[in-house]
């Protein structure tokens, strides 16, 4: 019963910080117009706090395995495989800050169930995924799915949408450069240890950026005009967020985790509904539910490709068969480490799912960064 209520608490406090984190900053960038400097701030007080953690307790964000033969990360290694991942996250991290300037909250996170179609695209072309037909036709659902939530988007804006496509295709390269750069290494990290390679990474990059893009940006007046107290709680959420989904992967086993990722998105629709006030269509609702569930196709197809080479309907009737004749039992819950509830946790095992797995492998590396939308 402990165990479940623990669970059932990691999972709320990701779902609450992911939901409050994107309604915060795009509540903020409706008067600060500055993404790459909010972005900064995110990274950098990331940095510092990552840096005092690793103080307090190093085993939380040690990078190396030495069963495996794996030695920790050192900074010039870290730079010399990790900058080009560096370099696709501050720019899916602007961008999607830069979208929700200019579209809804809610169109924007419908829009992002086109993450596992960038992640699938871009693994093609750096070789890390095959192509496979049946996965091809499910992504063309998710992608009838957006054009419909498009046209039913009744404030669309090209810039934003163009933004929120830019932000996704940024993520896809991201996570195939993980793959590409560092697990093909034996390095598995997770959203602790990313923040303490990448997050100091992504704010030198970024002071780069404000300075030759938007210099004259930051100045003590927009600061006062916002409040310290304001900037603050919302670099401390981008924080804790990270170590919400940290404990969120640790406890939940995949289907959990996705099923709350799905629960999250409605969160996040409703909330920006709710508390920005945004408008949603019924057009756009029932193209969002056509993406959905070319999205929750695309989770089965993905772990078997092969079995639906001779059909996708006829290979979905089957998995549904399969399940009818065999139900499956319910996956049991998952056995919480003593210390990870007493101290956020011991070494974080892997938790990255097997290669079949493909959709909660997306789902769980595109939350490794999540400090903005």
């Amino acid at each position: 019963m402990a165990v479940g209520v623990y669970v059932f608490f990691c999972l709320g406090l990701w779902i609450c910080l992911s939901a409050g984190m994107i309604i915060f900053n795009a509540a903020l960038l409706r008067s600060f117009r500055h993404p790459i400097w909010l972005t900064l701030w995110h990274q950098a007080v990331s940095s510092i706090l990552i840096f005092c953690l690793r103080l307090v307790r190093p085993g939380l964000v040690a990078t190396g395995d030495e069963s495996a033969g794996i030695p920790p990360l050192t900074i010039m290694r870290a730079i010399q495989i990790g900058l080009p991942v560096a370099v696709a996250q501050s720019i899916g991290l602007v961008t999607g800050n830069t979208a929700i300037m200019y579209i809804s909250v809610s169109f924007g996170q419908m829009v992002k169930a086109w993450t596992p179609a960038c992640v699938y695209g871009m693994g093609c072309m750096l070789g890390n995924q095959q192509f496979s037909a049946p996965i091809a036709k499910t992504i063309a659902v998710i992608t009838f799915g957006l054009m419909v939530t498009s046209i039913g988007e009744l404030n669309f804006n090209a810039y934003g949408f163009c933004m929120q496509v830019a932000a996704l295709v940024a993520e896809g390269v991201r996570i195939n450069l993980l793959e590409v750069r560092l697990k093909s290494q034996g390095y598995k990290l997770n959203p602790l240890t990313s923040i303490q390679v990448f997050a100091p990474m992504t704010s030198i990059l970024l002071l780069f950026c404000g300075l030759a893009i938007d210099k004259d940006a930051v100045t003590w007046e927009a600061i006062e005009s916002i409040g310290q107290i304001t900037l603050t709680a919302n670099a401390l959420m981008a924080f804790f967020l990270n170590i919400a989904i940290f404990l969120a992967i640790q406890v939940a086993s995949g289907l959990v985790f996705t099923l709350a990722g799905v629960f999250k998105d409605v969160v996040i629709i409703s909330g920006s509904v709710i508390m920005l006030g945004t408008p949603v269509s019924t057009t756009q609702l029932l193209g969002y539910v056509v993406a959905m569930g070319g999205l929750q196709t695309y989770g089965i197809v993905s772990k078997d490709p092969a079995s639906f080479d001779p059909g996708l309907a006829a290979g979905l009737w089957r998995w549904l068969e399969s399940l009818w004749i065999h139900p499956q039992k319910p996956e049991p819950l998952p056995v919480v480490n003593a210390e990870l509830v007493a101290s956020l946790g011991a070494k974080r095992q892997d938790s990255t799912p097997t290669s079949s797995d493909s959709y909660v492998k997306v789902d769980r590396e595109s939350e490794s960064a999540e400090q903005g939308p």
